[in-house]
């Protein structure tokens, strides 16, 4: 379906008037990449975690339960701060650890998908129960671009059933991707030079810009990481030298947020970059990396998306 409108003044005003956005990403703390969106639609705006966070258990030398449950706790005050209350989240509680194991036996055996697609049907049934459930009439997800694959996951599941929900209401619903990175994260928080889809720049508040970093210090548990991002982010922001004549500080760069609605002739089964070492660059399990055409492109094929 086209979506009747294609620059975001119109999208916002659309927005605006909404009464059930949606938002599926796939970890806790991918909300905050948006900050801006959910702080403007906070009275309405539902949350909805694919995962249960565990995957970096043995950073913190704990279980993955544990480290699951103090991920949990750390996005319920993430949604809090941009006035999203625990009652309009909810985590389908699906272990990385356990997704990952799957990818990796995608990865050595290209039959593997006869004996796993069952365990990948129950995370789509359940995603797509709470899709239907919420009727919603805008869905905000994960950018798929190759730089994480539980990122691509989450997107084309919920992709394949807000295909079902939209021929089961009749409704357009607009299929928005916000970018988290790629390339390790060179490229962080926005789509890649190459990205021919639309691409829409939304510019905090000043209020949006206090909730973002409100929202970022109730991930305690991800400090290291999240500096990582701002060393890359500034690195990049040099690049402002080029452009207006001086850098972009790294809370500069965080106050514009880009996003955009998902070209709906997406080819998922392409390749995300041209090179499939170029994808989900120095992630594994057990030491067998995970790849998009051994990992990822199995699960797309096993769930086409419907005509």
């Amino acid at each position: 379906m086209t979506l009747p409108y294609t620059d975001l003044s119109d999208f916002l005003n659309a927005l605006d008037r909404m009464e059930r956005p949606l938002t599926v990403v796939a970890h806790q703390d991918d909300e905050c990449t948006f900050s801006g969106v959910l702080s403007r639609s906070a009275d309405r705006m539902r949350i909805i975690w694919l995962t249960n966070g565990d995957g970096l258990y043995f950073l913190d030398n704990v279980s993955p339960e544990e480290y699951g449950k103090i991920r949990m706790a750390e996005a319920i005050q993430s949604a809090k701060a941009v006035g999203i209350p625990k009652k309009r989240t909810e985590c389908l509680k699906f272990s990385e650890v356990d997704i990952y194991q799957r990818m990796m036996f995608l990865t050595n055996d290209q039959n593997a998908i006869k004996w796993n697609k069952p365990f990948f049907q129950n995370i789509y049934d359940k995603l797509r129960g709470r899709i239907f459930e919420a009727k919603p009439d805008c869905v905000f997800t994960c950018a798929f671009q190759g730089g994480n694959p539980e990122h691509d996951i989450t997107h084309y599941l919920t992709r394949v059933a807000v295909d079902e929900y939209e021929k089961d209401s009749g409704k357009t619903i607009p299929f928005i991707h916000v970018p988290m990175y790629e390339y390790t994260i060179l490229v962080a928080l926005r789509f890649n030079p190459f990205y021919k889809g639309l691409r829409w720049r939304y510019e905090l508040n000043e209020q949006e810009k206090e909730n973002k970093v409100t929202q970022f210090e109730a991930y305690p548990s991800q400090v290291e990481l999240f500096e990582k991002f701002k060393k890359v982010v500034g690195t990049i922001g040099k690049l402002g030298l080029l452009t207006r004549g001086k850098p972009y500080s790294v809370e500069e760069y965080a106050a514009v947020e880009e996003w955009g609605p998902v070209p709906e002739d997406w080819d998922y089964l392409k390749n995300p970059h041209t090179f499939d070492w170029a994808n989900y660059i120095g992630d594994d399990f057990g030491k067998t990396p995970i790849s998009f055409n051994k990992s990822i492109r199995p699960i797309i094929a096993a769930f086409p998306r419907m005509k």
